[in-house]
């Protein structure tokens, strides 16, 4: 039982005012089926009968149908007659076949010769006799079209000439059209069916019309181009003709009496006047029935009408019977459905509201009290609901709450639509307002709940609902990429002095200012506002507020190069962040743990840990959430030595821009972007990452200058512009008291030797000393994590100019999973020692490159090959993976998404075997198909089987992976 809420008809009038209405509109999408008519008419040219019938629901046009067949008779030269049989005649001997054969001007019976026939005691063997002699002699004179309408209503004695007469008739030029209702399927109708089916018939099922023959009827009707929302409301009409022409001529008469810029809510009165003559059909128990259900929404339940109607199931057979033969419902396996939209509500808004609104509540109470969820029941509440209806916002409350974890969309849809309809000066406003604030957030709307906190911070509050939104607002402001921390401080401030503020409240407006203050003033300046956060959350049981304290007192750890205490301080943080609802946590512990354990060489955990975090993200439908994992994937891979992944995964969030804004994940993947160029020579991706790079460092947003100044200064470092690169990185904050550590600055290790080396470019020894110190405290305080040693050694080899610190940075990354990262290493090690040990030196090099070449960064890998060459030795360019064209043009991963979509997996199936998202393998995808130059995965398919062949039939070539 689903009653979604019915989206207002709001309809302005055209600049032109349209047509008179009541003129023959032309008869349009029926091209196949007046092709089948047309070839019957051919047929009985060359003296060949014909039967067609045409099935069709309430509306479809098999009446139209019918008298265009007729028309082109006519103009073809074809005598035809028409019959319709009526629902209210059905008794009457022969009704139907008379009123096509006795009617008209030129009837094709003689009634004088039926006079006699009328009179014998074997009337009907007689008459369908006669009919069938005088049709033959008919035909003999001219070829003839017979035309039978509502063949459902037909009494049994028209079924029996129309079971006979066609099939005798056969080898005359008689063509007969009938017409029957799709839903008759029993009785007489049956048996005619099978008997005309041995006959040869041909059946035409009217399908709905397309979007081409809608919009073409749409300008028959407007006489002209009409705007979106009359085309919206056409759509609505699903290409039912009969509902299509009179919903436009409805709205073209309602424009017309509105005036030029007329609007409307309600569906044309000449629409539900047809809806009503449609009810009038049935007899009063099936009308009164649709009626309540239309109340229930496009499906119900026969229990729900039991409920409503006060009647057992076994008295709604009939009713519920009549109501599919007339095509109003149709019958699914476990409900009913009203078959079109537009006929239910038309049906409703006949209703008096209050009466609609009366019978919802007390469906939706009958409801509840069988055991369903609020959530499956509260939209056919909202629908009716008033404001002022504490029962609605009541249930609206609890459904959000109830679907919070799995639908974040959905809830907050559900906690704004309580807003609008609660009391604005009810008891609990300020705390629905928090909620809703609250559910936005969650949902990835962070725009939609500042203005909502902004708007409501306008009236009065109660101190906890001010100091909650407060709150809310600054946690935004933190994680927005275009606000500024410190206004995130000034929230935080004023709701800590607010009078009256509930503990709970305080303990989460002392994390959040924490985390604010991290951002603004560095660690030094926030540990007094950890350990007062996590004071009051301890005391008052705020779990939300303590997993945010914990976790912020473990970057500030970080920071202060306490790194082994970082990651269980993170640990801790992630296991109280599972004991707070999804939609009321402050914090995604499980990011920061995964950006530190690649900082710190565990980059195959992170991945996983990103992996695992992305799919809960994707259960808990939190679309932002998602964006941000795949955000900080890009940055995984990249640091994992894949480039080629690094840059597909990147452009899924570029993707998600336009639904959920710039943020700090967009930020990341463009940096990521960017030195995904720079490592692989890509022009055109180097142009377009530094106009990024520009437009970062302009951001009001504090971490996105922080990696629009480091970005910029490693392309400027490219460019050979050292002192202009080392402005940008020295105004990125590169001594540690100044240094935007976190997040400002990619939480990168190797970014140390890469300043150093920059500072010494450009002649500026001072600072490069600053950053070695701090690396050699920061790996003083680890020894046992290797790649914080190793990025010492790296730096100080490169200040110093000793190849022996550069040799043991190498060995300590050897075999790590920063490929890159010891490839740099390698690279320097080689440089500056080629002068003391050539050999070792070249040694050195050739690993680098071969790294280089492997990973796909092409341009650090022409660079040492360039180096190998001063040294005397040449080494051929190899087949680089992730360019040119052709199999050998695959990366690793477009590779294995190439093989799995060859042995038939989808996109999603795939994702799920490569632990990626299926955006990840669309992407693949896509750049596999341009270097393989096809389009379609059957062609993969194909030479994916030829290529197989191929390696089998040479038993030579070694094993391939396809």
């Amino acid at each position: 039982m689903r009653a979604g809420p019915r989206p207002a008809i709001g309809v302005a009038a055209p600049a032109i005012a349209p047509q008179a209405v009541g003129f023959d509109l032309p008869f349009r999408g029926r091209a196949a089926e007046l092709s089948a008519v047309r070839a019957g008419l051919s047929a009985l040219a060359r003296g060949q009968g014909t039967i067609l019938v045409v099935r069709g629901g309430p509306g479809a046009g098999r009446s139209r149908l019918l008298a265009e067949a007729r028309r082109l008779a006519q103009a073809a030269g074809v005598r035809s007659f028409c019959g319709i049989a009526d629902r209210n005649a059905s008794m009457m001997p022969f009704g139907a076949v008379m009123d096509a054969f006795l009617g008209g001007p030129d009837p094709v019976l003689d009634a004088k010769a039926l006079r006699p026939v009328a009179g014998s005691p074997d009337l009907r063997f007689l008459l369908v006799q006669t009919i069938r002699e005088q049709l033959a002699k008919a035909a003999v004179r001219a070829p003839l079209l017979v035309t039978i309408d509502d063949l459902q209503w037909a009494d049994g004695a028209s079924h029996l000439v129309l079971r006979t007469v066609p099939a005798r008739l056969a080898s005359h030029p008689v063509m007969w059209v009938l017409a029957v209702r799709s839903t008759a399927e029993a009785g007489a109708v049956q048996t005619t069916m099978a008997r005309l089916a041995e006959a040869g018939m041909q059946v035409i099922d009217l399908q709905p019309l397309d979007a081409d023959a809608v919009g073409s009827l749409t300008h028959d009707v407007f006489g002209h181009d009409v705007d979106e929302a009359v085309r919206d409301l056409a759509r609505r009409a699903c290409g039912e003709p009969l509902l299509l022409v009179e919903l436009l001529r409805g709205l073209a008469e309602q424009i017309l009496r509105a005036g030029r810029g007329g609007r409307y809510r309600q569906l044309p009165h000449r629409f539900r006047r047809l809806v009503s003559q449609q009810l009038g059909c049935l007899s009063d128990t099936a009308r009164r029935t649709l009626q309540i259900a239309s109340v229930l929404g496009p499906n119900f339940t026969v229990r729900e009408l039991e409920t409503l109607l006060d009647r057992p199931a076994s008295a709604l057979l009939e009713p519920l019977g009549e109501a599919v033969f007339e095509g109003l419902v149709v019958a699914q396996r476990d409900a009913f459905a009203f078959r079109h939209e537009l006929v239910r509500e038309a049906i409703q808004e006949d209703l008096p509201a209050d009466l609609v609104r009366r019978l919802r509540h007390q469906a939706v109470d009958a409801e509840l009290r069988a055991g369903r969820p609020p959530e499956d029941v509260v939209s056919m509440l909202v629908d009716a609901a008033l404001p002022g209806d504490a029962a609605a916002v009541a249930l609206l409350r609890q459904a959000a709450s109830g679907i919070a974890a799995t639908d974040p969309t959905r809830a907050a849809d559900l906690s704004v639509q309580a807003m609008a309809l609660a009391s604005p000066t009810g008891a609990d406003r300020g705390e629905l307002i928090g909620e809703t604030a609250q559910l936005l957030l969650h949902a990835g709307r962070p725009a939609q709940a500042i203005a909502l906190a902004e708007q409501s911070l306008q009236c009065p509050l109660d101190p906890t609902a001010e100091a909650r939104l407060r709150m809310i607002t600054a946690l935004i402001t933190v994680r927005a990429a275009d606000l500024s921390s410190a206004d995130a401080i000034r929230q935080c401030r004023i709701a800590l002095d607010l009078p009256g503020v509930n503990p709970p409240a305080r303990a989460e407006l002392l994390a959040v200012l924490a985390l604010a203050t991290v951002h603004t003033a560095g660690p030094g300046a926030a540990t007094e506002a950890v350990a007062e956060a996590l004071a009051v959350a301890r005391r008052t049981g705020s779990m939300s507020a303590e997993a945010l304290a914990v976790a912020v007192a473990a970057m500030i750890n970080m920071q202060r190069c306490g790194w082994e205490a970082c990651l269980a301080g993170l640990e801790d943080a992630a296991i109280l962040t599972t004991r707070v609802p999804v939609a009321h946590r402050l914090c995604v512990p499980q990011v920061w743990t995964a950006m530190v354990l690649a900082a710190a060489g565990r980059v195959d955990d992170a991945l996983a840990l990103a992996d695992m975090g992305r799919r809960e993200a994707e259960a808990h439908g939190s679309t932002a959430l998602v964006r941000w994992w795949v955000a900080i994937r890009s940055q995984l891979l990249l640091d994992a030595g894949r480039p080629a992944d690094a840059r597909a995964e990147a452009q899924i969030v570029l993707d998600m821009v336009d639904d959920l804004g710039v943020d700090v994940a967009e930020f990341t993947v463009r940096s990521v972007l960017g030195r995904v160029a720079l490592h692989t020579g890509d022009a055109d991706g180097l142009a377009t990452a530094e106009v990024h790079a520009c437009r970062m460092i302009d951001s009001s947003s504090a971490v996105g200058r922080g990696m629009g100044r480091w970005l910029a200064a490693l392309i400027a470092d490219h460019r050979g512009e050292h002192e202009r690169a080392l402005q940008l990185a020295s105004g990125a904050g590169t001594h540690p008291q100044e240094l935007e550590v976190w997040p400002g600055r990619p939480l990168d290790p190797a970014a140390d030797a890469t300043f150093v080396r920059i500072a010494l470019q450009a002649d500026c020894p001072e600072l490069a000393a600053k950053v070695v110190a701090e690396a050699g405290r920061r790996a003083a305080k680890n020894p046992g994590i290797p790649v914080l040693v190793a990025a010492y050694a790296h730096a100080h080899g490169l200040f110093v100019n000793d190849p022996h610190e550069l040799n043991r940075a190498a060995s300590l990354l050897a075999g790590s999973q920063r490929p890159l990262a010891c490839a740099s290493a390698q690279e320097d090690a080689g440089r500056l020692g080629a002068a003391r040990n050539r050999e070792h030196a070249i040694g050195l090099l050739e690993a680098a490159m071969r790294t280089y070449e492997e990973a796909g960064a092409h341009r650090d890998a022409a660079r040492v090959r360039s180096r190998l060459r001063e040294l005397g030795v040449h080494r051929r360019r190899t087949t680089r993976p992730g360019s040119g064209q052709g199999w050998q043009a695959l990366t690793p991963t477009e590779l294995d998404v190439v093989r799995l979509v060859a042995d038939g997996a989808t996109n999603r199936a795939a994702a799920e075997q490569l632990y990626v998202s299926p955006h990840t393998v669309s992407t693949h995808l896509r750049h596999a198909f341009t270097k393989l130059g096809i389009t379609s995965r059957n062609e993969l398919i194909r030479i994916a089987l030829s290529r197989a062949e191929a390696v089998t039939s040479c038993p030579r070539r070694g094993p391939e992976r396809l």
